[in-house]
């Protein structure tokens, strides 16, 4: 019995130093992005504190539940043995390994918005990506690892001091009780105690015995949604995000309501005749609206402002996600980012979508996407193949190296002269996606260029007046080239700046707004701004609509030039759902509406609706499309509907 109250002592001054340690990392990830969380009263401080503990020991227990077992079963067993030092090994790894991804969440938090999941190991394994850009983000970012080398050097050193201390006493009972045919009669025991600490352990990992383990939805019992990375961990978040890729069905409605809601099958025009056009949609990274003229702030982007008095130019337009892995498909597929991490990498990313460059393949449009970086980033290269386009040219084809930024790829500038060169060679009519990168972290320019782009106060500023005269130079080139009159430019974000200032920027609706503009040069007449509510998975059916593409579609977005269409945005972060429906905006926990407010009167979410009495029709209007919404994407993706040639008969009318 010495043995196991050694053993015992030993896992439960470990455990305590662990909860330490996650305490004293949970403070730094709030020193790191306090202005992204914002304050907290004291009585969220306690929730933080109650709420911090049951998710810490769900990870603790995760991570140590098998050194636990061997503690226990190699209770007396000598100290520096093999078989301790590989115990000791049992401890060490998986804790390191869980702290260093802890800090490195410190920085990503602020990028993402939410705790890393089990998707980061998708950007550390993607080729070329999390080795081009690890250097850069440690210059930039150095004393992040500084810290995880401290916190893990105390792990270490903890661990070695504590297992020298039980050592000593484990060499008293051994001195003691050397005859060891004793230690027999404790196998029932032995045998009672693991069973003991493995119910605990269980019960720990569950966060408690109600009917349903906790995953990282839970932590909302604790702070309001925007803040509940603060009481989560990143190796909690991680661990149950491995089986949290999958969808859950939905059943608000009967199928055929939530379509007839939805309309999901499209067909604008049958009596006009089909506009081979050539359509470009350049994606510009980061460009949040409030950078542009169609903000309220101050402008870093003349170009675009100049292009948008000849554009139809949407000034309320939205992201459906705030990664690139989720704007693109949005963007080109019209897919909306509704799950844990991008659909493009999930176990869905094989399923059949609709795609503006199969459809207008297979109209006779020759089809190819342009981005700059290293071919395999964050599988565009993929995506691209799967979704129709015909060709690719990435840093690869480019094979310039002197243009390389040192992080990501080609400078904006030479890599859209470079798609222009690219673009003349195409047959018409053609269809092509160019994505930009510069204004991407790091924000990297060329060295020429250092100091000629206003800067601003958020860092990202430059990048963007970089990026924006490289969009110059572009429309420059191609008013010179013989398929310039006949093209359809669609221009928009992948998603906003990873910063902000003020609420609405940082945790409101502010952080998904971006520019949405159509520039067609003989059609200049047409240009207005627009104040309609459009979200990108919109800008698919908008191109087909302004082409008079004649046949059915799948698209869960509307055209933005039919007025006819039910105005909306929806997105989804962290288990919850946001949606602004005909002026409404809601806010579920999970699924379930919790807060409505009007909008825009109302854009810092100040006067619920629903805790005074005004669940009016409208609201009531809201809530039925976005669960109509919810429930039709779920069912879709998960029996691979999202298709025309997929989607139930029955339905599609």
């Amino acid at each position: 019995m010495s043995y196991l109250r050694v053993a015992i002592n030993k896992i439960i001054t470990q455990i305590i130093i662990l909860l330490l340690l996650y305490i004293v990392c949970r403070a730094l990830f709030y020193a790191f992005n306090h202005d992204v969380i914002g304050p907290l009263s004291a009585a969220q401080w306690y929730q933080v504190l109650i709420g911090g503990f049951r998710f810490d020991l769900s990870a603790i227990a995760f991570l140590n539940s098998f050194w636990i077992l061997l503690v226990l079963i190699f209770a007396n067993r000598k100290t520096g043995t093999l078989v301790n030092r590989i115990i000791a090994l049992f401890f060490l790894i998986p804790n390191t390994f869980a702290l260093l991804f802890e800090v490195s969440d410190w920085v990503y938090f602020r990028f993402n918005r939410k705790r890393a999941t089990i998707e980061v190991f998708d950007l550390i394994l993607t080729k070329g990506d999390f080795i081009s850009i690890l250097p850069g983000y440690l210059v930039s970012f150095w004393y992040v690892p500084l810290l995880a080398l401290l916190l893990g050097a105390g792990l270490w050193y903890s661990h070695r001091k504590l297992n020298r201390y039980f050592a000593e006493k484990i060499a008293v009972f051994r001195a003691l009780n050397f005859p060891t045919h004793t230690q027999k009669k404790y196998i029932p025991v032995k045998v009672l105690f693991l069973a003991l600490v493995g119910g605990m352990a269980v019960l720990a990992m569950r966060g408690g015995l109600q009917l349903v383990p906790i995953n990282a939805r839970n932590a909302i019992a604790y702070l309001p949604a925007d803040k509940t990375g603060l009481v989560l961990n990143t190796p909690f978040s991680i661990i149950t995000s491995v089986e949290s890729g999958r969808l859950k069905e939905y059943q608000f409605m009967s199928d055929v309501e939530a379509d007839a809601i939805i309309r999901p099958i499209k067909t604008y025009h049958t009596d006009k005749p089909f506009r081979k056009k050539n359509v470009v949609i350049i994606i510009l990274e980061s460009f949040s609206r409030v950078f542009t003229g169609l903000g309220t702030e101050k402008s870093y982007t003349p170009f675009l402002d100049s292009l948008s008095h000849k554009s139809i130019a949407f000034k309320q337009a939205y992201a459906n996600g705030l990664r690139s892995n989720e704007g693109i498909p949005a963007v080109l597929s019209g897919i909306p980012s509704m799950m844990e991490g991008p659909i493009i990498t999930s176990v869905y990313s094989n399923n059949k979508f609709t795609a503006i460059a199969e459809i207008l393949q297979e109209e006779g449009y020759q089809t190819a996407f342009f981005h700059g970086s290293t071919n395999g980033s964050m599988g565009f290269d993929t995506y691209a193949k799967n979704a129709g386009f015909q060709q690719y040219f990435g840093r690869t084809e480019y094979a310039g190296e002197k243009d390389y930024d040192g992080t990501w790829g080609i400078y904006d500038e030479p890599f859209l002269q470079y798609a222009i060169t690219q673009f003349s060679l195409l047959k018409q009519p053609f269809m092509t996606a160019v994505f930009t990168l510069s204004s991407h972290p790091p924000f990297a320019i060329p060295a020429k260029y250092k100091n000629r782009f206003p800067k601003g106060p958020l860092g990202v500023e430059e990048s963007i007046g970089y990026a924006d005269f490289a969009l110059q130079q572009f429309f420059a080139s191609a008013t010179r080239q013989a398929w310039y009159a006949n093209t359809v430019f669609v221009l928009t974000a992948d998603h906003c700046a990873p910063f902000g200032s003020g609420y609405f920027y940082t945790d409101g609706l502010g952080r998904y707004q971006v520019p949405i503009l159509i520039f067609d040069p003989e059609q200049e007449a047409q240009a207005r701004y627009d104040s309609t509510l459009v979200q990108q998975i919109d800008i698919l059916p908008t191109v087909l609509d302004y082409l008079h593409y004649p046949k059915p579609f799948f698209a869960m977005g509307n055209s933005m030039i039919d007025t006819t269409g039910t105005r909306a945005f929806i997105t989804f972060l962290s288990g919850n759902y946001n949606s602004i429906v005909q002026q409404i905006h809601l806010k579920t926990v999970d699924t379930e509406i919790k807060e409505a407010y009007h909008f825009p009167a109302d854009i810092t979410d100040q006067f619920n609706l629903m805790n005074n009495g005004l669940q009016n029709d409208s609201l009531k209007a809201a809530e039925r499309y976005t669960k109509a919404f919810i429930q039709l994407f779920n069912h879709s993706v998960i029996h691979n509907q999202m298709h025309r040639s997929t989607y139930p008969t029955n339905m599609a009318k």
